[in-house]
Formats: structure tokens, sequence, C-alpha cells
């Protein structure tokens, strides 16, 4: 853990972005956008890069564990606009920008 908030495992669909490797992040921490948020397909990735030729990520392997800021304060596990799930799923396969990425692990909360 990195100070009091959960490191999350992310699990990744979007096989065309520049932090995806095996279907798992490189990226040392990535946001959550989905303020208004009240199922997981409002949500987004806003980390997202699409992959283009010739770029790439100096990072071989996923990272075991993420810090994820989240706007989606409607999700059972934001916490302080942290999330607190202790892994995630990013969907979004051939997705052009982050709003075609959704968080599948948002859950609404009443």
């Amino acid at each position: 853990m990195k100070g009091d908030y959960v490191m999350s495992k992310i699990s990744c669909t979007v096989t065309n972005c520049f932090y995806n490797r095996t279907n798992g992040c490189t990226a040392p921490a990535i946001k959550v956008d989905g303020k208004k948020a009240f199922e997981s397909r409002t949500t987004n990735c806003d980390t997202f890069i699409q992959q283009k030729p010739g770029m790439m990520s100096s990072v071989d392997k996923p990272r075991q564990r993420t810090e994820i800021s989240c706007a989606a304060t409607n999700c059972v596990y934001n916490k302080e606009k942290r999330c607190d799930a202790s892994d995630i799923l990013v969907n979004g396969k051939n997705a052009k920008g982050p709003v075609e990425t959704c968080c599948s692990t948002f859950k609404f909360h009443d």
C-alpha cells in the first residue's frame, strides 16, 4: 500500500493502449473518470493513450499494483477519490480515446 490507499491490480482488455502489456497496465498510476457515473459504461480510463506506430512504453511487464485516482464518486469502491478495490477490470477493445474505455469494476452505491 502507498499511504492509506489500496494499490490495485489492473486487468485491461484495451490492447491498443500505450500502457497495456499482456492485458495488464504499465502506467505508474491511472485516473478513472466518471463524476456522474451510474453504471460502468459511464466511466472511463482517463490515462488511456492510443498506441501509435513507433511509440512504445519502456516498461515491459504490467505493474502488480497501481494507485488509482477515481472521480466516480458514486462507486462503492471510491474512498476519498481513490479506488479501494483490490483488483479492477478496464475494458474498451479497439478504443480510440478515453471515452471508449470503462471501468467494469464500477458498482453504483445507493
